[in-house]
């Protein structure tokens, strides 16, 4: 039982639930379910933790981790990205700050984005770190920024970047993927839902460097899909 369609085929058959019981509980398609289950396509990172949830089965165990299958009955933490401190060829002056954002995956610290914060506008610039086995995952921006009870994802650690959340903008580096094209999104703070919004204010300063980043990586997509 290695693969992630064994792992849920085996957790419904324990908790004695039907394919249509999961597609209820986390508004996944019948037909993107049955492609979990056929083994054709993992579910995204979100997608998982829906199915994680509805089983009410251990998330790592899903992912293939040696944990047990049941979840603890303590509410566990969420994980979060820390931001560490680094030099970098992407650094623009001085009142800028670099980091490499590192997130929790595969039992270690990954390094996932580089981070540029701008203190004086109170702005962060997020470039994932294209890994080519699971880079499509952070093509669009996370969905835990756009959750008032995930954001703290990205957030929780915003005091040691100097970032202040309740003003906070942040520039999402990614890429289109129905037309390969680079797309930098802005989200804006709304202190009233408690989350990010896509903000639809003219976009400012853009890094260039990362922008010539998402391009490369926009090619690069754009010919091994076409292949």
């Amino acid at each position: 039982m290695n693969t992630i369609a064994e792992r849920i085929k085996f957790a419904m058959k324990t908790k004695n639930k039907k394919q249509v019981d999961i597609v209820k509980d986390t508004g996944i398609s019948k037909g993107a379910f049955s492609s979990y289950l056929s083994g054709q396509y993992n579910p995204k990172a979100d997608k998982l933790e829906l199915i994680a949830d509805s089983l009410d089965v251990d998330l790592r165990w899903l992912y293939g981790e040696n944990v047990p299958m049941q979840t603890s009955s303590q509410e566990q933490a969420l994980p979060y990205i820390f931001y560490n401190n680094t030099c970098s060829e992407y650094l623009l002056d001085k009142l800028d700050d670099m980091y490499i954002a590192m997130m929790p995956q595969y039992a270690a610290m990954i390094p996932r984005f580089y981070v540029l914060v701008d203190r004086s506008a109170n702005e962060m610039h997020l470039l994932p770190l294209f890994l080519k086995e699971d880079s499509s995952e952070f093509y669009e921006c996370p969905s835990d920024l756009f959750s008032s009870d995930r954001h703290t994802v990205f957030t929780k650690d915003f005091d040691t970047v100097h970032m202040v959340l309740e003003t906070a903008v942040i520039y999402y580096y990614g890429i289109d993927t129905k037309n390969f094209e680079p797309k930098v999104t802005m989200l804006s703070y709304v202190q009233a839902d408690d989350c990010f919004q896509i903000s639809n204010d003219t976009h400012g300063f853009h890094v260039k460097a990362f922008e010539k980043e998402i391009e490369k990586e926009a090619l690069y997509l754009k010919y091994h899909t076409q292949q």
